[in-house]
């Protein structure tokens, strides 16, 4: 079933056939869901709450599609996650990821994969490049932060975690663009 025809039955609320094209991502979600402290019961109902997130702006007509269904899925179930381990304080408000939410827009090219790159990173990548990026702190101030021998350290995690997320980021393109 293509897009459009998925589409096509949601604005028909022929909700159930839609849905049958759509589960073919549910392995993804389960995946990051499992590797970020969830269980595969967490992965459906996160799934099933971004299927009713789609149905309610393909009804509103509020959905402009401009990458894949798939994409579009795995990027608000992400989303979701990270707002239910909020929620279960496993990780506290205003931590680093909002950084890097607040300053890509989900309407760019390519946004959803590049979060999902990003948060694939370990912590302490993360904390680096969100210290490097976005609080524009140097490398003699992050190697002190993040308990790095000296600047040098720090200059060299930096290109190893770029690097990753660079990795993460096509092996998403690539995943969601051939439906691996």
């Amino acid at each position: 079933m293509t897009d459009t025809e998925i589409i096509d039955s949601l604005k028909n609320n022929k909700y159930s056939r839609a849905v049958k094209g759509l589960y073919g991502i549910l392995p993804y979600i389960s995946r990051y869901i499992k590797a970020n402290s969830g269980t595969g019961d967490d992965a459906k109902d996160i799934f099933q709450d971004a299927l009713v997130i789609l149905y309610r702006k393909v009804q509103d007509g509020e959905f402009e599609q401009t990458g894949t269904l798939k994409g579009y899925l795995y990027s608000v179930s992400k989303n979701l996650w990270s707002q239910e381990l909020r929620r279960r304080k496993r990780i506290p408000a205003g931590e680093f990821n909002s950084d890097i939410a607040d300053s890509v827009s989900e309407d760019e090219p390519g946004a959803g994969a590049a979060n999902a790159a990003f948060n694939l990173l370990g912590e302490k990548c993360r904390q680096l490049l969100v210290l490097f990026y976005f609080r524009k702190k140097t490398y003699r101030e992050i190697a002190a932060t993040l308990a790095f021998s000296d600047e040098n350290v720090a200059k060299n995690q930096k290109y190893r975690c770029i690097q990753k997320a660079k990795e993460n980021y096509f092996t998403l393109i690539n995943t969601v663009e051939h439906g691996k």
